[in-house]
């Protein structure tokens, strides 16, 4: 059956020119039963110069929370001495940010993936300012300092759930590699340059004040980034990106939904069509906070985040030795130890971009592989699809270089030769582990395509909560049997850990996953399922019967939204409740089926 077409906005076809959007001529005639011809729908409005942006916004946003965390280490000697405390008091507030920093995410990526994107950022990034604003005025209170710290986090730990969920929605899968890998690049160049920024402000300044003023006008740069370039992009709010907009401006759409300039282009701004007082409405809903719990109950998420997590937190060990390292065995200030982070910088960069290309080669060979044509336009279904091969292929080399490269590491800061043998190592461990660790994170949220911030907060809660055991487990381990044998054991662990990984996920990930959409499918109308697992890609489906009986088909406020956002949140309604929105017709049962929905709520 084909689907009945709806009336739309002219496109920015990513494939084609990014200045001459394609006018779509598929109008639904709204006095006619009979459906026109199927046409090839996008995945996305938005085209190459509007990914762009967001990947040079994405990638500035996501460096905000590591870069907060490790901007703070060089000031632990003079917060001690400002409030007077001991430096256990003072790493109680490095435990306190670690901790809240791991917890966010599973608080608002499920509401991100509800709601959207923007205002959740917009929000988050407002309390972040606050809190820096805060902390630079507060001079002697060390209970607001830990209080404060936390706020920071609570502010700055979202945006990278948030990011793999705006990468999902503008992105085929076909080409998220070259968007995913300099956004999550600057991930981990965050917590490298934050050490050099933090020890470089404090050495000229001579006191922490001025590493707090400089990341409120941070703060305030990014609100102002974000306000002014980001546009609402979560396919369960504005679909493909050009639903629930009006042409009629308005401070309310502007806030929600962002920019026109990016989000609707002009030629199809001048074409658009008025949306209805009832079209516009949006419902604010919260996510259930456990929904990325959930997924690491399934087994093939699980294996995923887990492996992605423990590259992550051995990193992340060895970031917190290097101070020691440096500055007691090679004699360096405290801006010169800062200054050996910039390898590792320049391998994870260098690494993203790298693998980005790389990741995107290896999906279209796979493809080609299993005869698919790959759709750069509308998308491809995964359900069939090899991801789990495509992803993971080609990495063993990798594999070992990464593992070799880290244990020679260990060594050498053991025997501590020419310090440019640790300082090319470290380039080395942060350029071939990058791949590692965008291969699982990039398979994550190609399985999850219905809830990619929850499925990344998942992910965000395990790495944390590694990397904060890790940092604890080292400096123990480091004093009893030294550096060399402790990265050799970190080696062996994480090695044989992810070599079982790139050795099982491609022959069992999609009988995983199979097995999973089979075990939803039973517990699920097949109405309700069909709607969750072909919305992001906009696939024909036997969900097209009830399109045409949905009135406001693809609109925020629609039934079928409101079934997608109460199953990603984990919000369970009962069949008959599920069954009344899907086929409301008329506006008076709708009115009364949103109120079922909200008392499920």
């Amino acid at each position: 059956m084909t689907r009945p077409e709806n009336p739309s906005l002219p496109r920015d076809d990513p494939e084609t020119d990014e200045n001459t959007p394609s006018e779509r001529t598929d109008k639904r005639e709204e006095t006619s039963s009979e459906p026109k011809a199927a046409t090839i729908q996008p995945y996305t409005i938005f085209g190459k110069r509007h990914k762009r942006v967001l990947t040079v916004l994405l990638a500035t946003a996501s460096l905000t929370s590591p870069f907060t965390q490790t901007v703070y280490l060089p000031l632990l000697p003079l917060l001690g001495e400002r409030y007077a405390v001991s430096n256990q008091s003072v790493n109680l507030t490095i435990t306190f940010y670690s901790i809240v920093q791991a917890v966010t995410p599973a608080l608002f990526a499920p509401f991100s993936d509800n709601t959207g994107r923007r205002p959740v950022t917009l929000f988050t990034f407002l309390m972040y300012t606050v809190a820096s604003l805060a902390l630079a005025l507060v001079k002697s209170e060390y209970v607001g300092l830990l209080i404060l710290r936390g706020l920071q986090a609570l502010g700055a730990s979202a945006s990278v759930s948030i990011a793999y969920g705006i990468i999902a929605d503008v992105c085929v899968p076909s080409e998220r590699g070259s968007m995913i890998g300099p956004v999550m690049s600057a991930t981990n160049v965050g917590t490298l340059l934050g050490p050099i920024f933090g020890g470089l402000i404090a050495w000229r300044s001579g006191g922490q004040e001025w590493v707090f003023w400089g990341l409120v006008i941070f703060g305030t740069v990014n609100i102002g980034f974000i306000a002014g370039c980001l546009p609402e992009t979560a396919r369960s709010v504005v679909g493909d990106g050009s639903q629930g907009r009006s042409r009629q401006f308005s401070l309310k759409q502007w806030m929600l939904l962002g920019p026109s300039w990016i989000g609707l282009p002009d030629v199809e701004k001048r074409q658009a069509v008025d949306s209805t007082p009832e079209e516009s409405k949006r419902r604010v809903r919260f996510g259930n906070p456990l929904a990325s719990l959930k997924i690491m109950l399934w087994k093939d998420a699980a294996f995923i985040i887990v492996l992605g997590g423990v590259n992550y937190a051995v990193w992340n060990s060895f970031l917190a030795m290097m101070p020691s390292i440096y500055e007691n065995d090679y004699g360096w200030n405290q801006l010169e130890v800062g200054l050996a982070y910039l390898p590792g910088a320049v391998g994870v960069i260098s690494g993203g971009v790298v693998n980005g290309r790389w990741m995107d080669h290896k999906y279209r060979k796979t493809a080609g592989e299993v005869g698919l044509i790959v759709d750069g336009v509308a998308g491809d279904d995964l359900d069939n699809f090899p991801i789990e091969k495509a992803r993971c292929r080609d990495l063993f080399f990798v594999w070992i270089v990464y593992n070799a490269s880290l244990a020679s590491l260990g060594w050498v800061v053991q025997i501590k030769p020419h310090v440019a043998i640790s300082l090319v190592l470290q380039a080395s461990v942060g350029f071939f582990g990058t791949f590692l660790f965008f291969c699982f994170n990039t398979l994550l949220i190609d399985v999850h395509p219905e809830s990619p911030s929850t499925a990344a907060a998942a992910a965000t809660v395990v790495r944390c909560g590694l990397s904060a055991l890790a940092v604890a487990i080292m400096q123990p381990l480091v004093q009893a049997i030294g550096r060399g044998w402790y990265l050799t054991l970190m080696t062996l662990l994480i090695g044989g850990a992810q070599g079982l990984g790139l050795w099982a996920i491609p022959r069992y990930g999609q009988d995983w996953r199979k097995k999973r959409r089979e075990k939803l499918r039973t517990e699920w109308p097949p109405t309700i399922y069909s709607f969750t697992t072909t919305h992001s890609t906009q696939q024909t489906s036997d969900l097209d019967l009830q399109w045409t009986l949905d009135p406001l088909r693809g609109q925020t406020g629609s039934p079928l939204a409101v079934a997608h956002s109460s199953y990603v949140s984990g919000n369970l309604l009962s069949n008959s409740v599920m069954m009344s929105i899907i086929l409301s017709k008329s506006a008076d049962r709708r009115t009364t089926t949103w109120k079922q929905v909200l008392t499920k709520f």
